[in-house]
């Protein structure tokens, strides 16, 4: 897993508000997707950060997360704002024109599997004073969320598949001894 802080993610010319963390996952870019994109199953690997509701564009959610030693977690409504399969998935929370961010993930085929951009971005009032204070726990949130993922990913590939049950001999020579 490699990781920096780019700051050149697709988020237009205001980069000085950007934090992002890039890494590649020994994983499908379909499989990423499908994990980023099935919330309930996001307390498996993201306990800090929740999301809740329907992954769909445009779609409404919820978004829960833990700020330092609060034993509740701060609520806030989401909008799905990029649902593109399997490629960018975004979400925006806050209010607008005060602090708003939208947290993105970007997937690309990479020879090791997959490189996810992960990007949170800032903007309103309170975004600037809100970066100077706090862009390296940011940075530290987006590095443990992608390590956590790449984790959760590993969990899974080692995990066998289920497959469908054989059907026994029996049971399909009576099947067609019904038919007739």
């Amino acid at each position: 897993m490699s990781g920096n802080e780019d700051n050149t993610a697709g988020f237009g010319r205001d980069r000085a508000r950007i934090v992002d963390h890039v890494a590649i996952v020994a994983a499908s870019p379909l499989r990423v997707w499908s994990v980023l994109t099935d919330f309930a199953g996001h307390e498996s690997w993201k306990p800090f950060i929740q999301l809740a509701g329907e992954a769909i564009e445009s779609g409404e959610a919820t978004y829960s997360f833990r700020i330092g030693g609060l034993e509740k977690p701060m609520t806030s409504e989401a909008t799905i704002i990029r649902f593109e399969k399997p490629v960018v998935f975004a979400w925006t929370a806050g209010v607008a024109k005060m602090l708003l961010f939208e947290e993105r993930y970007e997937l690309a085929d990479d020879p090791g599997g997959t490189q996810v951009r992960h990007s949170v971005r800032f903007s309103g009032l309170f975004s600037r004073p809100l970066m100077a204070l706090m862009r390296r726990k940011i940075q530290a949130s987006l590095v443990t969320a992608d390590r956590c993922l790449e984790r959760h990913l590993r969990r899974l590939a080692t995990q066998p598949i289920a497959r469908p049950r054989p059907v026994s001999s029996n049971h399909a020579s009576r099947r067609a001894r019904k038919r007739r």
